[in-house]
């Protein structure tokens, strides 16, 4: 039995039950699962995972392998344009999916070739993509997923994971000698650079004293920023950027190739 279910608001509702699967079954064999890190950005072919989901704070009851409909309103039409994300539920699997402007579909025409060809009139449809956002597990109580900004609405709090640093934070990590804002301003600093440096800044201060030294002796090597004294002379988010990068030593010379090369994205493996 496959159920749909959609979120409105804070509201989940009933959409409808069928016999047949809507999506194709998620293949945990055609995939690579690597567990989530805000520094590794998977390939087309890979997909994160958080095991143990049910024990995290944003796991949702529409998770629970006991989650019953029954309760639940049935949509009426003037919810439609409301819905921020849809469960299909397949068996043991549930396929989370965020509805945006884009996936609804109105007042197009359509010719048809499946078969004998014919002009289908398209009214007032929602896309359902092969691909959903998040696909959770029960029987594994796992859950996989791309894009960790994709579930913010799904999963509320699940943000936590790739969270922005405090202006607290910043100002802390700012506030260090290697550090010379010019042209920018704490509170200016975007928000990728705030999601780096709450992660950085935790890297760095659980360093001794003489590693401290030794991973900004080689940042000022390799970020290729102004080095005034003993501080980076920041300028710029680029700027900023590539200090964070340095520190999250991202910089590396590839001998074999002879090129000096930049990493976008961070995975640590084990037995190496």
């Amino acid at each position: 039995m496959t159920e749909i279910l959609a979120k409105i608001k804070s509201e989940y509702k009933m959409i409808l039950n069928q016999a047949d699967n809507v999506l194709t079954d998620f293949d945990l064999s055609s995939i690579e699962a690597i567990d989530f890190a805000p520094s590794q950005k998977p390939d087309d072919d890979q997909w994160f995972q958080i095991n143990g989901f049910s024990e995290k704070d944003y796991f949702i009851d529409q998770c629970k392998a006991e989650f019953s409909s029954a309760s639940l309103n049935q949509i009426v039409n003037d919810d439609y344009a409301d819905i921020s994300c849809i469960v299909i539920s397949q068996g043991s699997k549930k396929y989370f999916q965020r509805i945006t402007p884009s996936l609804f579909v109105s007042k197009k025409t359509i010719l048809d070739y499946s078969g004998e060809p014919k002009i289908v009139k398209h009214r007032k449809q929602i896309e359902i993509r092969d691909e959903s956002d998040a696909v959770y597990l029960v029987d594994s109580d796992t859950l996989y997923f791309k894009t960790i900004g994709k579930l913010k609405v799904i999963f509320p709090g699940i943000e936590v994971l790739h969270r922005e640093a405090t202006q607290d934070e910043v100002d802390a990590f700012i506030e260090n000698d290697f550090i010379l804002l010019s042209a920018i301003t704490n509170t200016s600093i975007g928000e990728q650079n705030r999601k780096r440096i709450a992660d950085i800044g935790i890297k760095y201060n659980a360093l001794s004293d003489e590693k401290k030294d030794q991973l900004i002796t080689y940042a000022k090597e390799k970020a290729g920023v102004e080095v005034e004294g003993d501080s980076f002379v920041v300028k710029s988010e680029t700027d900023l950027k590539n200090v964070l990068y340095a520190m999250d030593q991202r910089y590396y010379y590839a001998d074999i190739y002879e090129e000096n090369r930049v990493a976008n994205s961070v995975r640590i493996v084990s037995g190496q």
